[in-house]
This record gives structure tokens, sequence and C-alpha cells, in this order.
């Protein structure tokens, strides 16, 4: 599901599940644990998915499986946006496709999030498959978002590339020819930054929400 790879020093998480990256309890540890890994330099890491679709969200299986793996699945998530929120070097998410809620969540988490030109939607849509969000990515969207994107999520409103960079999903949108040199000059430009610097200003900064979405419960599947 997860290949790491390096480009100049820096670290590449590619996730791949041959299907569409739907996002399970054992998938998010294992990003959990890949980025754990590559937090052992303090490089610049980039999370990209398959073209075509980043992620799926959350694994529907999940949820169907009872209450117990329910919560597993949603533990997984915050868990991993915490470790982006956390980790000590920049950490890019890079979209080549559409992002549904776990992944735009990963959008939001990120340092810096690049989307991709083309007939692709990001957002969060539960309300459409008639599902409540738990409350750490209406944390994160609250922080992440603007007016319109907050309130999109409610309607289940999904962004086109562009729309999700003005609502704050995105910071940049590249064309697809683009995609490769924009992610080799990004991770090259945060490599420049003082490691100690970056570390301490993220911190500094992401105090408030890291500690908001730890102490937001999850919801009673019970």
């Amino acid at each position: 599901m997860i290949t790491h790879s390096t480009l100049d020093g820096s670290h590449i998480l590619t996730m791949d599940d041959g299907k569409v990256n739907a996002l399970n309890k054992e998938k998010l540890d294992a990003l959990v644990a890949a980025l754990a890994e590559c937090a052992q330099n303090q490089a610049p890491v980039a999370i990209r998915g398959r073209k075509g679709i980043f992620s799926a969200g959350f694994d529907l299986k999940g949820f169907a499986a009872g209450p117990e793996a329910a919560t597993a699945q949603l533990q997984g998530g915050k868990d991993a946006l915490l470790a982006i929120l956390r980790h000590p070097a920049p950490v890019v998410t890079l979209c080549e496709g559409h992002a549904y809620p776990m992944g735009a969540f990963l959008m939001l988490a990120s340092d810096r999030a690049i989307g991709t030109e083309g007939n692709f939607v990001t957002g969060m849509n539960e309300s459409a498959i008639g599902m409540a969000l738990p409350i750490y990515p209406m944390i994160l969207g609250g922080a992440r978002l603007n007016s319109t994107g907050r309130k999109a999520v409610a309607t289940s409103q999904m962004f086109s590339p562009s729309e999700a960079r003005e609502v704050g999903y995105f910071d940049l949108v590249v064309g697809p020819d683009e995609v490769e040199e924009t992610i080799a000059k990004t991770l090259a430009e945060l490599k420049k930054l003082n490691p100690g610097a970056f570390h301490a200003n993220k911190s500094a900064m992401n105090k408030q929400l890291v500690a908001d979405i730890e102490a937001s419960p999850l919801p009673d599947f019970g």
C-alpha cells in the first residue's frame, strides 16, 4: 500500500493499493509508521496517491464491520492527522486526482498541499452519503478552510481543483505535466529551511490545533 522512496534526500511516500486507496485502520497505521521512519532525519516528506485518485476516503467496510472496527478506523484517521501536524519536518501532500473525506483531511493537515488540474473533486461528502463526521476533521476544517469551505461541509459540496485551492484544501494547483517538476522544486525549497527553526515554528503554530484534535471524542457506535 505505501512505498517509501527518496528524491535528493527528501522522502516520497506513495499510497497505492491498486484500487481507490480506501483508508482502513491498517493503511492508516502504515502511514503513521512510515512518517515515524521519515522523522529520523528531519528531511521533507511528500505523500502522494494514485494518478486519478489520491484517496476515496475511509474504507466503508470498516464502518460496516461493527462498533469496535469503526472506532479503530476513526482513531487511525485521527492518529494519521496528528502524525502530520506533529511531524518535525515539512509534509507535502500531492493530489493527482480525487480526494474524498479522509484524503481531503490529509490535505488540510499538511504543510503544503498541491493539487492537479483535471476533472477531479475534493471535499467532504458525508451528508450526501448519510454519515456524520467525527469531531476532529471539523476542528481541522475550521482551522484550515475559509467560510465557503466550512459551510460546504454540511452541504456536501465538492470542489474542482481550482475551487479547492480557493477554499483552502490546496495551496497550489498545477497541470499534470508540471507535477514532477513541482514536487521536486517544492521539496528542494523546503529542504533549505533550518530544521530546528521549522520544527519550533510549526509546533507553536499547530499547538492549539493539535490539543483540540487530541481532546476531541470519537463517535459512540455502541
